[in-house]
Formats: structure tokens, sequence, C-alpha cells
């Protein structure tokens, strides 16, 4: 069997507990094996950091993948805290960037060339992400960090996010069962992309 073609970070600091669409999703992912390697970043560095042999795992599963997803609950516009810290400490100078010159898979340019995306949930409804309403951002403005860092680090990331609204409202059973396979679609798509 060959290895999963997408690897999947989620970031959710409750995914057993209080998560209901990260944890519905990570179980809809686990259900193809075949597809989708997800590691779950609370679960794996319930401390909130990452020693050497952690980064030197992380860095491992980034390697092995040309599609990386970024899964998480916008928390603040933003994404938790641990998803940040691991970004600080897997894309360290000479692994991740590092120097112009340097080619892809070379030390510097580990990530060069490969395809980043984001999935979030957010409390919040969908006619908000707009210009002119309360959040005065789209999603795909929401995640401009994500998309600046890619392009730094030699990658492309997707500019619309997936993305699953109202989440702290009425959300209904049939509604998040509908965004689990809407979002493994949407996965698929960008594998075959």
């Amino acid at each position: 069997m060959s290895a999963p073609k997408t690897l999947v970070i989620v970031a959710h600091p409750d995914l057993a507990g209080t998560s209901r669409v990260n944890r519905r999703w990570a179980e809809e992912l686990a259900k193809h094996p075949d597809e989708f390697e997800v590691r779950d970043l609370y679960a794996l560095y319930p401390e909130g950091s990452l020693d050497e042999d952690g980064i030197s795992v992380e860095r491992a599963a980034l390697a092995a993948h040309d599609l990386i997803i970024f899964q998480f609950p916008v928390y603040w516009y933003s994404a938790p805290a641990l998803l940040r810290t691991w970004t600080d400490e897997v894309y360290g100078f000479g692994w991740a960037y590092g120097g112009e010159k340097a080619a892809p898979g070379e030390p510097g340019r580990a990530l060069a060339n490969k395809r980043f995306a984001v999935a979030m949930c957010a409390g919040d409804i969908e006619a908000n992400y707009c210009a002119t309403g309360t959040v005065g951002f789209t999603p795909s403005e929401v995640i401009i960090p994500f998309r600046a860092t890619a392009n730094y680090v030699g990658a492309t990331c997707e500019a619309e996010p997936f993305c699953l609204f109202g989440t702290e409202g009425d959300l209904s059973d049939d509604q998040l069962e509908a965004s689990a396979v809407a979002y493994v679609e949407w996965l698929r798509k960008l594998v075959r992309a």
C-alpha cells in the first residue's frame, strides 16, 4: 500500500471533547487511510511545544506529502495557538527557508513545490465574511497569512479555503454530515488538480 496522498494537520485544542465539526471531519478522513494521513497536533503535543524529535517527525511527514491541509476552527480570525507554534518550530531556517539559491529539496527549500490548503470552520455566519459584513473580510482574505507563508517557503496555497460557517448556531446533524462528505470531495478534487 502506498502512502496517503494528503497530509491533514488538525489543530483543535479539544478534538475528542468539545469539538463537533473538526472531530466529525477527522472521523470522516479516518475512513480513508489510503488517501489521508491525519495528525492531531493537540493530541501529539499536549504541552504546547515540540522537542527536536517532534520537529523531526513533523518534517518527515511534510516531506512525504505533496498536498498539506491545515484544518482548524477560526479563533479570532486566525488559527489555534499550537498551529502557530508548530509553524514556528517546524519551518526552521535551513529547512523550510534559507536562501533563494537553494533548489527544491535542498536545505532551506524542503517545502518548495508543495501545495497547501486550509479547511476551517467558523462560529459566525457566512454573510458576515465579506467586505460589508461584520468580519469585513472574505475567507480567502482571512487565510492570507497561510498564503503568504506558502509563498515565502516556495509552496503554493489554495486561495479559497473549505469553510463551514455558523457552527456556534443551530448547525444540524444533517448539515454537519453534509459538510463531512463535502470536505472529503473537496480534498479529492485538490488531489486531482
